[in-house]
C-alpha cells in the first residue's frame, strides 16, 4: 500500500502545482476537490481492515473505486461512458487472460497483476482514450477487474493489487497532463493549434 499512497500524493501535488488542471477539467472539478479525495483515500487506509467473510478491504481503498466507478455517469454522454467502461472491462480481461497463459507457461511473475501490466494499461488509456478523466477510470475499473479476476478460488482482498491500480492511474493522469500541457505550450508559441495537436484530439473520448 506504500506505493499507492506515494502515488496518490504525488498526483495531489501536481494538482497543486496546476500540473494536473487538463485532467480535472475533463473531470469538471475544482483542484480543492481532487485534493480532499486523495487526502480522504490516503488518511481512510490507515483505519484497519475490515472483514466480512472471505472479503477484505480497507475503507480508504473502497472509496477510491467506488468514487472511480461512480465517475463514469457523473458529468457526460452516455454513449461516451459506456465506450469507457466497455474499454476498461476489456483490458481488465485481457490483464486477466494474460495472467493465465503466463502461468501456463510457468511464467509466475506475469501470472499476476503487477507493475509492468500496470503501466502498459495506463498507456492504453491514455492512447486511446486521449481524455484526462476516461483514461484514469478506464484504468482504475482495469486494474479492478484483474486483481479480482486472479484472487479466484482463494480469499478476496479489494487491497490486493491496489498499489498497481495506482500505478495505472497514475500514468495515465499523468501522460495526459504532460501531454495537454505540451500541446497548450507548443500553441502559445506558434499562435496556432499545431498538427499534433488535431491528431491527439481526433476521435477522441469526449464529453
Amino acid at each position: 500500500m506504500l506505493v499507492s499512497m506515494i502515488i496518490l500524493g504525488v498526483l495531489g501535488l501536481m494538482v497543486l502545482v496546476g500540473l494536473g488542471r487538463p485532467v480535472l477539467k475533463d473531470f469538471r472539478i475544482n483542484w480543492i476537490a481532487a485534493l480532499a479525495f486523495f487526502a480522504l483515500v490516503i488518511g481512510l487506509n490507515f483505519v484497519p481492515i475490515i472483514t466480512i467473510g472471505e472479503f477484505t478491504f480497507s475503507v480508504g481503498t473502497a472509496l477510491f473505486y467506488l468514487t472511480t466507478f461512480v465517475m463514469f455517469f457523473v458529468y457526460g454522454k452516455f454513449p461516451t461512458q459506456m465506450a469507457a467502461m466497455a474499454l476498461g472491462l476489456i483490458l481488465g480481461g485481457l490483464i486477466y487472460a494474460a495472467t493465465r497463459l503466463s502461468l501456463l507457461s510457468g511464467n509466475e511473475f506475469f501470472g499476476t497483476t503487477n507493475y509492468v501490466y500496470a503501466l502498459v494499461l495506463g498507456t492504453i488509456t491514455f492512447l486511446v482514450a486521449r481524455n484526462g478523466k476516461y483514461a484514469f477510470l478506464a484504468s482504475s475499473i482495469a486494474m479492478l477487474l484483474a486483481n479480482l479476476l486472479v484472487q479466484i478460488g482463494s480469499p478476496i482482498g479489494l487491497n490486493y493489487g491496489f498499489d498497481w491500480t495506482m500505478v495505472a492511474c497514475g500514468t495515465a493522469f499523468t501522460m495526459y497532463a504532460l501531454t495537454r500541457l505540451f500541446l497548450d505550450l507548443a500553441e502559445k508559441k506558434s499562435g496556432r493549434k499545431s498538427k499534433m495537436a488535431h491528431m491527439f484530439e481526433a476521435d477522441r473520448l469526449d464529453d
